[in-house]
């Protein structure tokens, strides 16, 4: 079999092409795929879903059996990780902080219509920016720990959210007023609850544009290496292909300044998985309506974000990120980036140094880009 085809096949919305012989180097090698991208719990769902296309039959029974302690694992840290989504989610609506939670359990119910195929590393909640100091003291008086020791007002100008964890459950948490970084992409905190729906019982969840948009500043945000979130994102597409209108879609994606990133998004996965996947109108029509605007990724750009199976990115971390701004729509928005970067608003930097003082306002930014610099060259994580 062609190294990574099992894994391939069996990660995607569409069941396997034929049968076709195994062996348990097959099995083994998707074992070892799986737990690197952080997938074991779809593969074992879908090899036992279609464990009659593989043969010998029995490898794969013997494989599912010796494999399902690794799945009930999945499955009660997913479990627990519902739990702290609950308390957090009652402890901020009992305090008029409207939330609802993103990513993780929610993306496995809504478009894998399973809540036991995807584990996710943290628990991700959106509120409202402007509830973001409310929320904060929410968190930290309940016992809540913030995992960087940053002023909440310098976070806010720079980032999308803050990560706590509590003693007593380790679990981390995520709290989200945005997807991306704030100027990166043209989508506000207030734009995206505009867009929150609500089901037949009242849970607010994000509609399915919205899931789309996050899904993709997400695999953006994560300089298009991650396959798990490509792999949402494919699933998405699939799941919301008769539910979205595409063609106005592809509009707010330019409006937004998406487009690069999208059409990126679209070429990894057709890279990955030729077969079958122009069969997706979703896909099809988000081709044709964003090369109609004119924006092109150039092909030095998808020639490096290429995803291969077999290699290990993390080394290379902050390069990544630096040039994954060049998906960015806009080369003024690139260089912007840059700039903002290194030159936050004076108050985030007052925040940052605890130094209300004007003058040492140029002294203080001296050290601020210095920390970038070496935080980029990954020789230190100390401002």
């Amino acid at each position: 079999m062609k190294k990574n085809s099992l894994f391939l096949q069996l990660i995607r919305p569409f069941p396997p092409d034929s049968a076709f012989e195994i062996d348990k180097n097959d099995l083994g090698e998707l074992k070892s795929l799986s737990l690197k991208y952080n997938l074991f719990p779809l593969v074992y769902i879908r090899l036992h879903k279609y464990k009659d296309c593989f043969s010998p039959g029995q490898f794969v029974i013997d494989f599912l059996d010796e494999t399902k302690g690794l799945y009930w694992k999945s499955i009660a840290t997913s479990m627990k990780q519902e739990a702290v989504e609950k308390e957090i989610i009652c402890l901020l609506g009992n305090n008029a902080i409207p939330s609802l939670v993103i990513k993780g359990n929610e993306i496995a119910r809504e478009i894998y219509d399973d809540p036991n195929c995807r584990i996710s590393s943290d628990v991700d909640i959106l509120i409202r920016k402007a509830d973001a100091i409310n929320m904060d003291s929410l968190l930290t008086g309940a016992g809540y720990v913030p995992e960087e020791n940053m002023p909440l007002a310098y976070c806010l100008s720079r980032i999308h959210h803050l990560a706590y964890h509590h003693p007593e459950n380790n679990v981390l948490i995520e709290i989200h007023w945005g997807f991306g970084v704030p100027y990166f992409f043209k989508l506000e905190s207030d734009e995206i609850w505009n867009r929150i729906i609500y089901t037949d019982t009242g849970r607010r969840k994000l509609s399915p544009e919205v899931l789309v948009i996050m899904l993709l500043i997400h695999h953006h945000s994560h300089s298009f290496r991650e396959l798990k979130i490509l792999v949402d994102i494919l699933w998405a597409l699939h799941r919301y292909e008769d539910v979205i209108d595409w063609k106005a879609f592809s509009q707010k994606i330019q409006v937004i300044g998406l487009v690069k990133t999208t059409l990126m998004t679209i070429w990894q996965i057709q890279s990955l998985w030729p077969e079958r996947i122009d069969e997706l109108k979703s896909i099809q029509i988000f081709n044709d309506e964003l090369n109609k605007i004119g924006c092109r990724v150039p092909r030095y750009l998808s020639e490096y974000f290429r995803m291969d199976l077999d290699m290990d990115y993390a080394h290379q971390l902050y390069r990544d990120k630096l040039v994954a701004r060049f998906a960015l729509d806009k080369l003024s928005t690139t260089v912007f980036s840059f700039l903002k970067t290194l030159f936050p608003v004076p108050e985030a930097i007052k925040e940052l140094y605890q130094d209300s003082r004007n003058c040492t306002l140029p002294v203080n930014y001296l050290k601020f880009i210095a920390w970038r610099v070496r935080e980029w060259t990954n020789k230190t994580e100390v401002r």
